[in-house]
C-alpha cells in the first residue's frame, strides 16, 4: 500500500486546525498519519477533545449561573427585609463559586463594619474600622480583593478568618458600602477571577434590589417624619399613642403625655425672619432628642408645639421630665452662625398621665393642653399638670 502523501495529509490536518479554531469541536483523526503528521494529528486531536470538554464545562457553568441569577432574583424580590436580603446575597454566593465559609461585614455609619451574618465560620463576632484589615481595605476602596493575589495585598486583621484563599467585595448603593460579602476557602482549589465575575454580578444585581428598597423605607419614613426637624409627626404620634393606650390598659400601667410650646415665636419670626424661627424649632427638637429616653416618643405637633409620650411615667414622673427640658432649653441661649445674637428661648408645657387625665386620646390630650394654656395664662416659662378637677 503506498505511503501516504504527505502534502495531502498535511491540507487535511490544516482544514482541521482550522475547523477547530472556528470552535468545531467535534473532529475525527485519522490515526494511520506517521512521524511529525503522526505527532501534529494527535495533537490536534488532544486539543479539540480539551475544548470539547471546556465547551461542555463552560455551558455547565453558564447555566448554573444562569439558574443561581434566577434563584437569586426571586429570592430577594419575595422580601423586603434589608438583612433577609443581605442573608440571600451572602448564601447564593457561596453556593454559586463553592465557598465554604462566609461572612457579611454590615458598615454602621461612616466609619465602623460589625459582623452581620456568617456561615460555617468559628470565629466570633467582631469589629473593624473602615480601612482596618481586609474587610475594611474593601469598604475604604469600594474595591473587590482576591487573595492570593497582588504582592499589596492588606493585610489580615487578627479577627479575621486565617484561610488559603478569599474573595471579599462590596455590596453598594447610591456609590455607598452598605456591606462587604467575605468567601472563604473554595471546595475545588482557589478562587479564580472567574469567580469575582460570578460574585460581582451577582452583587450588582443585589444592589439594585437593595437600593429599590431603601428608596420604599426612605418614602415610608418621610411620610410619617417632620420634614422640618427631622423628628416624628403629628400622624406617627397618634399612631404610637393608641398603641400606648392599648398596653397601658392591658398590662395597667400608667404614662404620661407632655405638650411643649414655644413662648412668643411669632417674636423669633418677625424680628429676625422666618430662617431663624426655623433653626430654633430644630434646635429645640436636638435639645429635646437628646435629654429624653429612647423608649419615649417625641414629634412635632404643629407650628411651634411639640409632643412627648412618656412610657410606664406616673403624674409625679411626667412633670419633673417637663420641669427638665424647660431648664434645658431655658439655660442656654440658643446661637449659630445665622443668629445675629444669642436667642434668649423659653417654652411653657402641660402635662397630663393615664388614667387620672383619660383613657383615650382625645381626652388625655385635651387634659395636657388644658395646663398647656394655664402656663401661658400664668406668665409662661413654666409647666402645669393637668388636675382631675379642672
Amino acid at each position: 500500500m503506498p505511503a501516504p502523501d504527505p502534502s495531502i495529509e498535511l491540507k487535511r490536518l490544516a482544514d482541521e486546525a482550522e475547523a477547530i479554531a472556528s470552535g468545531l469541536c467535534d473532529r475525527e483523526f485519522d490515526a494511520g498519519a506517521t512521524g511529525d503528521l503522526g505527532r501534529l494529528a494527535g495533537a490536534l486531536a488532544r486539543i479539540s477533545a480539551t475544548m470539547k470538554t471546556q465547551a461542555v464545562q463552560l455551558r455547565e457553568s453558564n447555566e448554573a449561573l444562569a439558574r443561581a441569577h434566577t434563584r437569586f432574583g426571586e429570592a430577594l424580590r419575595a422580601t423586603h427585609d434589608l438583612d433577609r436580603m443581605l442573608e440571600i446575597a451572602l448564601e447564593t454566593g457561596m453556593e454559586t463559586i463553592g465557598a465554604r465559609g462566609g461572612m457579611l461585614m454590615l458598615r454602621k455609619g461612616s466609619g465602623t463594619l460589625m459582623t452581620g451574618v456568617t456561615r460555617n465560620l468559628e470565629s466570633p463576632g467582631f469589629k473593624l474600622e473602615v480601612g482596618q484589615g481586609i474587610s475594611g481595605h474593601v469598604a475604604s476602596t469600594g474595591l473587590p480583593i482576591l487573595l492570593p493575589g497582588s504582592a499589596d495585598q492588606p493585610e489580615r486583621h487578627e479577627n479575621e478568618p486565617e484561610v488559603s484563599t478569599q474573595l471579599s467585595v462590596p455590596l453598594i448603593s447610591h456609590d455607598r458600602v452598605l456591606a462587604v460579602l467575605n468567601f472563604y476557602d473554595k471546595s475545588d482549589g482557589l478562587f479564580t477571577e472567574a469567580d469575582l465575575r460570578t460574585i460581582l454580578s451577582l452583587t450588582d444585581q443585589a444592589g439594585v434590589a437593595i437600593e429599590n428598597v431603601l428608596l420604599h423605607q426612605e418614602a415610608e419614613r418621610m411620610a410619617i417624619m417632620d420634614g422640618k426637624t427631622g423628628i416624628w409627626n403629628h400622624r406617627w404620634f397618634q399612631i404610637q399613642f393608641a398603641r400606648e393606650i392599648d398596653r397601658a390598659q392591658r398590662f395597667g400601667r400608667p404614662f404620661s403625655l407632655i405638650i411643649l410650646d414655644i413662648d412668643d415665636f411669632r417674636l423669633f419670626n418677625n424680628t429676625y425672619g422666618h430662617q431663624i424661627g426655623d433653626f430654633v424649632l430644630i434646635e429645640l427638637a436636638r435639645r429635646v432628642k437628646s435629654a429624653i429616653r429612647d423608649v419615649d416618643m417625641f414629634a412635632r405637633y404643629g407650628g411651634e408645639e411639640f409632643e412627648l409620650l412618656l412610657s410606664e411615667t406616673d403624674e409625679a414622673g411626667g412633670l419633673n421630665a417637663a420641669e427638665k427640658l424647660r431648664q434645658i432649653i431655658a439655660a442656654t441661649p440658643f446661637e449659630s452662625e445665622m443668629t445675629p445674637e444669642p436667642l434668649n428661648v423659653q417654652v411653657s408645657a402641660g402635662v397630663a398621665s393615664y388614667p387620672s387625665g383619660g383613657t383615650d386620646f382625645r381626652s388625655i390630650f385635651q387634659a395636657a393642653d388644658l395646663a398647656l394654656l394655664q402656663a401661658k395664662a400664668q406668665g409662661k416659662n413654666q409647666v402645669v399638670a393637668h388636675q382631675p378637677n379642672q
